[in-house]
């Protein structure tokens, strides 16, 4: 094969070194793979490449040509596009809008809304968004559909420019099976009829393995290998990126709960969604696993505990030693020691702007605070650093801008804010969503040392095998329904899947579109 991209040399440092001596290569027509824990310097490349961010030294050639991009505007015009881990959907815009915003199609001066919707239309099509319509706002879309719209946005390069490589940074982190498989038939098309070299960046090992042509391995801002992919096996990957084994890193003595008193009660509770009353009770010391397809509720459920969506019955009741209190609202919820960890970390999780310090502290900054209403600043550094160090949150240090970390850091830096706020109650949105396999196996230990410690944990994932991991036991919902309970000695993931089809294969009978909505990605 033939070079399309060649970097050598190539150095970026902010506070400390985060690329060193980066050689790497892309061939024209290959599905290259890069990577790497995450703070290992993945994204920092891929800024570089497509001219977000400007190497401290070295060169790059694209194409046979010298490459140095100044803005995005450079490689989108040298035929390079791209995908972030971090959706940039623009909500108040059309979903058309959004697809063609870099090459809005215009007649006499005005955006000609009938090639618009056609052009937008090809590209939904090809990415399995033809359910949704092209003029609906992108704000009404799932984190997973708007995963998909990104990925045509990125496509739609090809109506204005030579197209010529495709960079994916996570892009099935937040998609189902069935709309990873449809992504993946895009790409090897995309390589195999058109010539284009795509870089995909993903922690899923398997998917990087079976679609690859090549790996590069990064760790610590190096590229420490480059093999084959049929050369490469899942546990040599882990032990390149991490410098340990899989043994070494993940094999912890699990300590199995006693079942302790209730600690939060959903009494005949109804919501716009949930029309039909919930009853559920949660222990402490257990982990609770919410599983369910699309439209099941699983969100929804996590966002009523924590005061987001009101009820229109019922309560929510969080059992203490005087008996119990009945949670109201957001502010309630925090109160009184619950904390919630979105799914969508960039949306409605962390606080654009501010530092790592006063994300990990401000809901809980009460306690740093003395009888005048002042924080004590030396005690939340200390506090926050003893965060930084158990977590191993990888960062220059904690005044750096949370938004310039690795989503894996970021992920981890939530965590800190509800341990430091001293939650009894942790409601966890797929607390794993876009973390390296390091990051999510200690997630994993945090989760089962909390429930550990008599806290109550109830987390939703997507992944069937990440609850039966985590959980003492799962909590299946179908179309707005608890179902079924699953127990470890019943762990099947044909039975929960089954429980989870259950309702949807119900309504089908009322409406055929019921199924399509529940194979869609996960809320």
């Amino acid at each position: 094969m033939l070079p399309l991209l060649t970097i050598n040399d190539l150095k970026k440092s902010f506070a400390d070194p985060v690329l060193k001596d980066i050689h790497l290569t892309i061939n024209k027509g290959e599905i290259h793979s890069i990577i790497g824990e995450n703070g290992a310097g993945k994204s920092t490349l891929m800024n570089i490449i497509t001219g977000q961010l400007t190497a401290d030294d070295g060169s790059l050639s694209f194409d046979g040509e010298s490459y140095n991009p100044k803005s995005s505007t450079d490689a989108y015009l040298a035929g390079i596009s791209s995908t972030t881990q971090e959706l940039n959907i623009i909500e108040t815009l059309t979903v058309a809008e959004n697809i063609m915003l870099r090459n809005m199609p215009q007649r006499n001066g005005f955006v000609n809304r009938k090639k618009l919707k056609k052009n937008a239309r090809h590209y939904m099509n090809l990415v399995g968004l033809d359910h949704i319509d092209e003029m609906s706002c992108a704000e009404m879309l799932s984190v997973g559909e708007c995963q998909l719209l990104e990925l045509a946005k990125a496509l739609a390069i090809e109506t204005y420019s030579s197209f010529k490589l495709l960079i994916l940074d996570e892009p099935t982190a937040a998609l189902s099976g069935q709309q990873a498989d449809m992504l993946h038939s895009i790409i090897l098309d995309l390589c195999r009829n058109n010539g284009v070299s795509v870089i995909y960046i993903s922690h899923r090992l398997e998917d990087v393995r079976q679609i690859s042509n090549r790996i590069s391995i990064m760790r610590d801002g190096l590229i420490v290998a480059t093999e084959k992919a049929t050369d490469l096996t899942i546990e040599r990957m882990i032990s390149l990126m991490s410098g340990k084994t899989l043994k070494e890193r993940y094999i912890q003595q699990d300590v199995k709960p006693t079942l302790q008193s209730p600690k939060l009660q959903i009494q005949n509770v109804k919501t716009k969604n949930f029309k039909e009353p919930l009853n559920i009770t949660f222990h402490s010391g257990e982990v609770v696993g919410i599983a369910g397809l699309a439209g099941s509720g699983r969100t929804e459920l996590l966002e009523t505990i924590f005061g987001l969506r009101p009820r229109l019955e019922g309560n929510v009741l969080m059992m203490n030693e005087g008996g119990h209190i009945n949670v109201k609202n957001l502010h309630h919820a925090i109160l009184n020691k619950i904390g919630y960890l979105s799914k969508d970390r960039k949306k409605t999780g962390i606080f654009h702007g501010l530092s790592l310090l006063s994300n990990m502290t401000l809901p809980g900054i009460n306690s740093l605070t003395n009888k005048f209403r002042f924080i004590n600043r030396a005690q939340e550094r200390t506090v926050g650093q003893s965060y930084i160090k158990n977590l191993a949150i990888k960062c220059s240090n904690e005044n750096q801008n949370i938004e310039t970390l690795s989503g894996g850091n970021q992920q981890k830096a939530l965590f800190a804010r509800w341990l430091h706020s001293g939650s009894q109650i942790l409601l966890l949105d797929e607390p794993t969503r876009g973390v390296d396999i390091g990051t999510k196996h200690m997630i994993y230990d945090l989760i089962k040392d909390l429930r550990n410690q008599g806290k109550t944990i109830i987390a939703a994932s997507s992944e069937i095998e990440e609850l039966m991991r985590i959980s003492d036991r799962i909590l299946v919902l179908s179309n707005f329904k608890a179902v079924k309970e699953f127990f470890p000695s019943q762990w099947s993931e044909n039975e929960i899947l089954t429980a989870a089809f259950s309702e949807f294969q119900t309504a089908k009978s009322n409406c055929q579109d019921s199924q399509e909505l529940a194979v869609r990605e996960m809320e």
